[in-house]
């Protein structure tokens, strides 16, 4: 979990100082324009995501978790440090952009199995009445990660002079997450394999030498799985749409709202400080009630509330601005907390690194990397500052629609 922790922090902190990023990397004339760049570039990690989540989710069914865990810890470590060294469009013209998109695709090619990775994981340990609780858990480390980023990020700009943040300040959370990297290796590093893992890896190996194939050629993906790899695709259209809404504040309070970044940043740690323990809660609830039930519920109340929602969120006020992110983040957390433990539990031991891993990660990359590009936009160019919502509520009635469908396995041993 602290691997997961530093992970999602190195993401964090590049949304966080995008307003930061934007004037160093991508000046223009009119700073959205600079910060709408920023947030593209933001979304190109993304791109990779599915790439890493195949190739590294495979990895996950053929060399095992912990391996994979590790590799995806030294890939992040590295580029977050190397973006903090990074000279900006001022020094070396373009070649900064450039270095800037290409560190980032580098650190979405590992972040495609580090969610997936590590749920399976840790999901893998949990006995039958419990898994709800440890979704529960490593749904909240991710946030827990953007906290810990948006947190360093607030420090820095609310202490340190503009001129000075501009020159050295937004390069120390980038260099810190990199020093810390080595704390999550050298923890992945002290790892067993997962139970269920090991008693299937033998069997996984020994195919694989003999037909120097994927283990999923050997017939796992069946019908069922298939179906299932496509529900996952589909809850997660609205699901991450949300998910990265809810991260992402800060860059739009600023864009849209005028905020400053001090004020907005702020708001968006309370908001996060918030919705941690609840996340947890959440995914222990649904150990009692059942996933479906929990999370359609959540997903048909953001399908009602996100346009009010949005309109205290855009209202140009701290104390709006914050209302309308704790309301936001308290169903958030009702969704994601079982969203783990629902995902694995519909897939088979021996693929679900890959199925999980590409299925929710494809979404991610489409849907959940461009949310705080398109949501900017969408309220720059319309001049709505509430039109974001709109594509949001389409996202949750997608959400629905696909959670509707799948059978509930929370009381089920894992296959």
């Amino acid at each position: 979990m602290l691997g997961t922790v530093l992970e999602w922090y190195d993401f964090a902190i590049y949304g966080a100082m995008a307003a930061v990023i934007g004037r160093l990397f991508f000046p223009a004339d009119d700073p959205t324009v600079s910060l709408l760049v920023a947030l593209a570039s933001y979304a190109v990690g993304f791109v990779c995501r599915p790439l890493g989540a195949i190739f590294l989710g495979r990895l996950g069914d053929r060399a095992g978790r912990r391996s994979m865990l590790a590799l995806t810890m030294v890939i992040v470590g590295v580029s977050s440090l190397l973006i903090g060294l990074l000279p900006t469009y001022a020094s070396v013209g373009l070649l900064a952009p450039a270095l800037l998109v290409a560190l980032r695709m580098i650190q979405g090619l590992a972040v495609g199995a580090e969610w997936t990775g590590g749920a399976t994981y840790l999901l893998e340990h949990a006995r039958t009445g419990w898994r709800g609780l440890f979704s529960g858990i490593v749904q909240a480390s991710t946030v827990t990660g953007f906290l810990l980023g948006t947190g360093i990020a607030t420090v820095i700009v609310r202490v340190i002079p503009e001129q000075t943040v501009d020159a050295w300040g937004w390069r120390v959370p980038f260099l810190v997450g990199g020093v810390v990297a080595a704390i999550g290796l050298f923890v992945r590093l002290k790892l067993d394999e997962s139970p269920a893992y090991r008693e299937f890896g033998e069997g996984v190996r020994s195919n694989q030498q003999s037909t120097n194939d994927v283990p999923a050629a050997d017939g796992e993906w069946r019908t069922p799985t298939r179906r299932n790899w496509l529900l996952v695709l589909g809850i997660v259209f609205g699901v991450t749409l949300y998910g990265y809404t809810a991260t992402s504040f800060p860059a739009f309070l600023t864009a849209v709202d005028a905020l400053p970044l001090a004020d907005a940043l702020t708001t968006n740690v309370v908001a996060l400080l918030i919705e941690v323990p609840l996340i947890i809660a959440a995914g222990a609830l649904s150990d009692r009630v059942g996933r479906k039930k929990l999370m359609m519920g959540a997903m048909a109340l953001f399908a009602l509330g996100t346009y009010p929602v949005f309109a205290l969120v855009a209202s140009g006020t701290i104390a709006g601005a914050l209302l309308g992110q704790v309301v936001f983040v308290v169903l958030f957390a009702t969704v994601s907390g079982p969203m783990a433990a629902m995902f694995i539990e519909l897939f088979p031991t021996r693929v679900r690194s890959t199925a999980f891993s590409s299925s929710y990660n494809i979404g991610v990359a489409v849907f959940g990397g461009t949310a705080p590009f398109v949501n900017t936009f969408l309220a720059t160019s319309t001049g709505v500052d509430v039109a974001p919502a709109f594509y949001l509520t389409f996202g949750a009635l997608i959400s629905l629609a696909f959670l509707s469908r799948v059978r509930d396995r929370h009381d089920q041993e894992l296959r």
